[in-house]
């Protein structure tokens, strides 16, 4: 595993994290101190891995109370490859939803179904901006 220090992602890891179309796995601290995970979808903003959720709940108020996160994203298939991301986590704001739709057009293309839209609109929601400190990549080169 090659490990990167620093804020900024290299165009072999943007690449990889870009074409990756699953889930990442975002880790926050929780209220006891553990870690708590969720699968969650994610775009980019500059060096910012930004992830949607609503506003009042768990990832969010974890992020507000303490904004260490961990993120993973892996093919979940031979050979493995994958970036681990460890950063710092803030919660702001999606009043007008763009970010979201952004996040959301990258996994599922123009086709977003009136549920989905209307489950998001039912309440706040709050972007998760995650700033990179140290990027591990692993066999990243032989994925896609």
């Amino acid at each position: 595993m090659t490990e990167v220090n620093g804020t900024r992602f290299s165009d072999q890891v943007r690449a990889f994290l870009e074409s990756a179309k699953v889930p990442g796995i975002l880790a926050t601290v929780g209220r006891s101190g553990g870690p708590v995970t969720s699968a969650v979808w994610y775009a980019f903003e500059g060096d910012t891995i930004i992830v949607s959720t609503p506003a009042d709940g768990t990832k969010a108020a974890n992020v507000r109370r303490d904004g260490r996160v961990s993120f993973i994203v892996d093919t979940k298939v031979r050979p493995y490859s994958g970036v681990a991301i460890e950063g710092t986590a803030t919660a702001v704001e999606d009043a007008d939803l763009a970010r979201w739709l952004r996040i959301a057009h990258r996994y599922v293309g123009e086709d977003i179904s009136s549920e989905m839209r209307q489950r998001i609109e039912s309440r706040p929601q709050a972007i998760l901006q995650i700033a990179p400190r140290r990027i591990r990549p692993w066999n990243i080169e032989s994925a896609g």
